[in-house]
């Protein structure tokens, strides 16, 4: 049998034990309103325009189903729902639907702190392929009622392949129209509330070294969505086998996973330390940064430690 003795094969071999491969794994982490937060104020919904058949159901989604939990929570009125509704009657543009200057005027005297206004986009595309890719597009405009009116736009595109992949108990729904509705509605409180997004992370594999075999069994628990479990082993490899730098920036990612953004800078400066390499410098960019997203996400003051590697 022929053995290898090339230093050159010998110096790859110990650096991939070292440094191992990587893994892609599904993380999801909080991303801030995509135009502006409305957290904790008071919103009327305006007529929506574009075609009843969606409009008035997405207009009563959209009271329905806004955020209640803490750090979203806000309170969304339709405009015919307003007290000033006979006053926003009288300056209508017609005689069934109040005008957006008359909404605005009625929402302020009743001490409401923005006016959300849409309308449903006419699909332009050929009936021959409308009729097999149906989609719902929306503009949206948002406008503050304080003395320094502020006013923000967001287009909004749903159709059924990309609805289901960012809400995926959606595939249940067999009615289409119910569930791009559904979505659009969910995508709306994507542009006023702190909202959960998927991301992907890149955890170590290593080999070769002391406790690999346990790093990749905590790998396939966290590919799983099973993180406590994966933090929990990791963590015991760190204990066990201190030179095992794939497990600590693994556990570094997992506490990003907890939001303990603390902890995880804290080990990943310490997986840098010790290993200088790209993907552990990468690391610590991605948690800092994403930290960044979720302290802007709730308003939240800058970390008493401060930022590191992001000015």
């Amino acid at each position: 049998m022929t053995v290898c003795r090339s230093p050159a094969l010998l110096f790859v071999f110990v650096a991939l034990a070292l440094s191992g491969c990587r893994m892609g794994v599904p993380i999801h982490v909080w991303q801030a309103p995509e135009i502006e937060s409305t957290v904790g104020k008071d919103l009327v919904v305006a007529e929506i325009a574009g075609p009843k058949a969606i409009t008035k159901p997405l207009q009563e989604k959209l009271v329905a189903t806004a955020p209640k939990d803490s750090g979203r929570a806000m309170k969304i009125t339709r405009a015919g729902d307003l007290k000033a509704h006979q006053t926003i009657r009288l300056v209508s543009a017609t005689s069934e639907e109040p005008s957006d200057i008359a909404t605005m005027s009625a929402a302020k005297q009743a001490e409401y702190d923005y006016v959300l206004r849409g309308e449903v986009l006419a699909d332009r595309r050929p009936e021959s392929i409308k009729a097999g890719d149906k989609r719902l597009t929306l503009s949206w405009r948002l406008t503050e009622l304080g003395d320094d009116q502020s006013t923000g736009g967001q287009p909004i595109l749903i159709d059924r392949e990309s609805a289901i992949e960012r809400y995926p108990d959606l595939a249940f729904v067999a009615d289409e129209d119910e569930l791009l509705i559904t979505a659009a509605a969910r995508d709306t409180f994507r542009l006023l509330a702190p909202s959960i997004q998927r991301d992907e992370i890149a955890l170590a594999i290593p080999y070769a070294m002391p406790g690999s075999r346990a790093v990749r069994a905590g790998n396939i628990a966290a590919l799983n969505g099973r993180w406590g479990e994966a933090q929990q082993i990791w963590s015991e490899v760190v204990d066990k086998h201190p030179t095992q730098i794939a497990a600590l920036h693994n556990l570094a990612l997992a506490a990003a996973a907890a939001q303990d953004f603390t902890t995880a800078k804290t080990l990943a400066r310490k997986a840098v330390r010790r290993q200088p390499t790209l993907r552990n410098k990468k690391t610590l960019v991605w948690i800092e940064l994403t930290q960044r997203e979720y302290h802007r996400a709730f308003g939240l003051p800058d970390p008493p430690e401060g930022w590191f590697v992001t000015q």
